[in-house]
């Protein structure tokens, strides 16, 4: 019974972190700040492979809070999302448009940085809502 509950919190939190991730990236899309490259899967134009990347972050932030505290768990989406960035530049997967805030790393923009920050607090947060 107890294992059941907590299964369905987990899938709670992940459809938290799935809509999450397909609104927010819809949103920048739609605002002009970057395109993907061609991909097999998409949900609402937004690569598979992106969203499970959202979800990952969350439980990965969610860990490192847990483990390290606060400051850990929301940095972790910025430390995860630094190399996915150079990978990203140099293999072509996406491709940031000039927006609102300065690039600062490999054509990224501070306000992605941003987000992944958000991502992680909202993740830390969800999680200790749900699952209590």
């Amino acid at each position: 019974m107890i294992r059941e509950k907590l299964s369905k919190r987990f899938l709670l939190v992940n459809v938290v972190f799935t809509t999450s991730a397909i609104v927010i990236e819809r949103a920048g899309i739609s605002l002009g700040m970057y395109v993907y490259a061609d991909a097999y899967f998409h949900v609402l134009d937004v690569p598979l492979l992106i969203i499970a990347y959202w979800v990952t972050i969350g439980h990965i932030s969610w860990t490192a809070y847990r483990k390290f505290g606060w400051i850990a768990g929301l940095v972790t989406g910025v430390i995860i999302d630094l190399p996915v960035e150079f990978l990203a530049f140099h293999l072509g997967w996406w491709t940031w448009i000039p927006s609102w805030t300065p690039a600062i790393f490999f054509n990224a923009p501070l306000a992605n940085f941003l987000v992944y920050l958000s991502v992680s607090l909202g993740s830390i947060l969800i999680y200790k809502y749900v699952m209590q």
